[in-house]
């Protein structure tokens, strides 16, 4: 049942599907029909149940299409037209699994703000990939492992339910699952089959509900096992949950999962003491929405293209190399200095003093998650005041903001979005424009030890990706890239035109060199009268 409709009162057969000439399923006119915004919808007919004959199963298909819109559906990356070339297991191993603790309880705050995610960019935000295997490895070793990741780890054990609260995480104390055997052909490289299978692990859909988060794969040559396929949802752990994962599962630890456990999380969470801790967050975030109201809203312009949403990135040797003269001059950590100079390029682009930006923080400083195997990372949220600061001082500012939002980035998501909407209703507008910001790239302490060093290629700028997956209006993720620093701009190109995400990219670049040749300079942000003032 979607939207209190009962399945009697479903179309019959396919009448409710709207096809073209050529008989294949008009997807925008169905996702219209819903008032489904065209570019959240899953790619090609891959959300179409359909029998052996190929024929459509309407009520099934009507179930799938409800499941996606509550977000315990999701696609994968990738087409989604149907491959009847896609590679097919030779075997099915049934692996049988069994570890501690089970039970039902809410999402977790750190589940909570990245199902969010998932929804908001309506894919499974798959993690993993291929990788050789050594010499000797068999099937057994590999069947071994996966029964070891579903019962050491929680998470790895962990479905969405749906009960009369909403959605909620289940953990099974046992069951199985099954490990993939793929067998090359004739002169088949295993390297390219591997990544054939990993693709399509990729672009298949999960059902949340009824699916476990690993799906793993063996890739053989002549009977030997050459490679692992291993993709899992963005659900079940962050990028600190999987290094302590690789650790573990190399060694196959035995002592007691470190750090507290995805149920007892949620239980922490819900008690008193959970929500006198998320209300302190939230009294920050509403003193930094504040000062965000006080000053003027950036005037970016759109530019709306077809696909809607853009990915550039920006390979900056320069960037790399002025941001390790600042953070040295400086005694900061690299990632306050990357902070510093991205929000002073969005400021002016954007003609604002004052920049919000949600940076991802992995929370795991705090000793409770450390070792947890599982997602408890956040997006926090600060606003920058940049008004007549030197870059001296915009570097110091980005560090004292940047530590107060570390320090409130544990936090139920669904307040933060409640007062956001009360934001709105007291301003008769949403918040400025929110730069999500990721620095992933390996920090020094003020050294810049984790850029390496200086590449001697030239900074260059690429359109990397055009498509219809959703994704944030607008986020800045920095990675390392061999001597370089590399920086990804992805956006919606109905909030932001993609000329100015390239001037942006360009525009850090450019604050940083001038950061690295005079901390005294003026960053050329100006201070703009505070409303809040009598």
């Amino acid at each position: 049942m979607r939207g209190g409709i009962g399945e009697a009162h479903e179309p019959t057969g396919e009448q409710w599907l709207d096809r073209d000439a050529g008989r294949t399923v008009d997807l925008a006119g169905n996702q219209a029909r819903d008032g489904i915004d065209v570019a959240q919808e899953p790619t090609g007919e891959q959300w179409l149940v359909q029998d052996a004959g190929g024929a459509v199963d309407v009520v099934a298909t009507r179930r799938r299409h409800a499941d996606f819109l509550a977000g315990t559906w999701l696609p994968g990356l990738g087409s989604g037209v149907a491959d009847r070339a896609e590679p097919r297991p030779v075997r099915r191993l049934r692996v049988a699994f069994a570890g501690a603790g089970s039970g039902r309880a809410g999402l977790t705050w750190g589940q909570r703000d990245i199902w969010a995610t998932m929804l908001r960019q309506r894919n499974w935000l798959p993690l993993g990939g291929r990788r050789p295997l050594a010499p000797g490895t068999s099937l057994e070793d590999v069947a071994a492992e996966l029964a070891y990741l579903h019962g050491r780890y929680q998470s790895m054990r962990t479905r969405l339910a749906v009960d009369e609260h909403g959605v909620c995480q289940e953990v099974a104390p046992s069951g199985e699952t099954f490990l993939e055997v793929f067998d090359t052909a004739t002169n088949q490289d295993p390297e390219a089959l591997a990544e054939r299978v990993e693709a399509v692990y990729r672009r298949r859909p999960y059902d949340l509900r009824t699916e476990w988060p690993v799906r793993m794969a063996v890739v053989r040559a002549g009977g030997t096992c050459t490679h692992l396929v291993v993709l899992m949802h963005h659900l079940a752990l962050d990028a600190g949950g999987a290094a302590v994962m690789v650790r573990e599962v190399a060694v196959r630890e035995s002592a007691e999962p470190d750090g507290m456990q995805p149920l007892e999380q949620a239980a922490w969470q819900s008690s008193q003491a959970g929500l006198r801790h998320s209300d302190r967050a939230l009294r920050y975030f509403a003193e930094a929405l504040d000062r965000l109201a006080a000053g003027p809203a950036p005037a970016l312009r759109p530019g709306p293209r077809r696909p809607r949403h853009w990915c550039g990135q920006l390979v900056s040797p320069a960037l790399a190399s002025a941001v390790a003269a600042v953070a040295a001059r400086c005694a900061v950590d690299d990632s306050a200095v990357l902070t510093a100079v991205t929000a002073t390029a969005f400021a002016r682009l954007a003609g604002t003093d004052r920049v919000l930006m949600r940076p991802r923080v992995g929370n795991r400083f705090r000793p409770a998650l450390g070792g947890a195997v599982c997602f408890v990372a956040q997006s926090g949220l600060l606003v920058l005041e940049l008004g007549g600061a030197t870059f001296d001082e915009a570097v110091d500012r980005a560090r004292g903001a940047t530590m107060a939002a570390m320090k409130n980035a544990y936090f139920d998501p669904r307040a933060l979005e409640t007062l956001i909407g009360h934001y709105a209703a007291d301003h008769g507008r949403c918040p400025a424009v929110a730069l999500f910001f990721n620095d992933r790239h390996g920090t020094g302490s003020g050294t810049g030890s984790g850029v390496g060093p200086g590449a001697d290629y030239a900074s260059a700028f690429t359109w990397t990706h055009r498509g219809p997956e959703p994704t944030e209006p607008l986020s800045v993720t920095i990675d390392d890239a061999g001597g370089a620093l590399a920086v990804a701009l992805h956006f919606d190109t109905h909030t932001v035109a993609p000329e100015t995400i390239e001037e942006l990219a360009w525009g850090i670049e450019r604050a940083a060199v001038e950061a690295a040749a005079d901390g005294d300079a003026p960053t050329g942000v100006g201070r703009t009268p505070d409303r809040r003032a009598p």
